[in-house]
């Protein structure tokens, strides 16, 4: 009996610091889950309220910042050209704030319905890989910034016709799957905060391919 005793205490003694461990770490996850999701359900709160404008704001910011980044990391500029970066801030907020709300939310909710199933998922992937962003995003982006920069939106479309390749080549890498997820799981009023999170990298690469001409002429 005492020796029984004494084994129980013994695997007492061992599984002790195991169950403090998990609780401790039980208590880190629920905390990191609610420090992630406050944030995410007051974001989802104000998208679901004022869609334009939180959708406007996140990608303003999101834009800019990204050009920020290429400009002093990626091209290594000696002083920020804050006349390129306000034209690409302003066009992220107004095309891949509203636009992109306006197109994923809307049209293509009329389009192809609002299920969150792989077969709508893949409908919309589909149609924003070869319609909306080859005919409609990326033209507007060209268009747009060489009338800001340079000579005007013709000599901008003139330049995606050469650089198609270049630009749809990363766009398909980057956001094919991505889209594939975020049509499938995430609610409407949190995919352009989804996809602005993303697309922070994906305007690095776009911002340095599309002024590369711009640089070469400057030089």
């Amino acid at each position: 009996a005492a020796f029984g005793r004494q084994g129980a205490a013994r695997n007492a003694a061992h599984s002790a610091p195991s169950f403090a461990g998990t609780s401790f770490r039980t208590m880190a996850l629920l905390r990191l889950r609610r420090a992630v999701s406050v944030p995410v359900e007051a974001y989802s709160v104000a998208s679901r309220a004022l869609p334009l404008s939180v959708a406007f704001g996140t990608c303003w910011v999101k834009g800019s910042c990204s050009d920020l980044l290429t400009q002093k990391l990626v091209e290594r500029k000696p002083a920020i050209d804050w006349k390129r970066n306000l034209a690409f801030a302003t066009f992220s907020g107004a095309y891949l704030g509203c636009g992109q709300h306006y197109v994923y939310n809307v049209l293509f909710t009329r389009w192809f319905g609002c299920g969150l199933d792989w077969g709508t998922a893949m409908r919309k992937v589909v149609a924003d890989a070869t319609w909306h962003v080859p005919m409609v995003y990326l033209p507007l982006y060209y268009a747009f910034q060489d009338t800001v920069l340079s000579g005007g939106p013709l000599c901008g479309l003139r330049r995606y016709t050469r650089e198609f390749v270049s630009v749809m080549k990363p766009y398909c890498c980057i956001w094919t799957v991505f889209h594939l997820g975020n049509f499938r799981f995430t609610p409407p009023e949190l995919r352009i905060g989804s996809i602005a999170c993303v697309s922070f990298g994906w305007l690095m690469v776009l911002s340095y391919v599309s002024h590369r001409k711009h640089e070469g002429v400057k030089r």
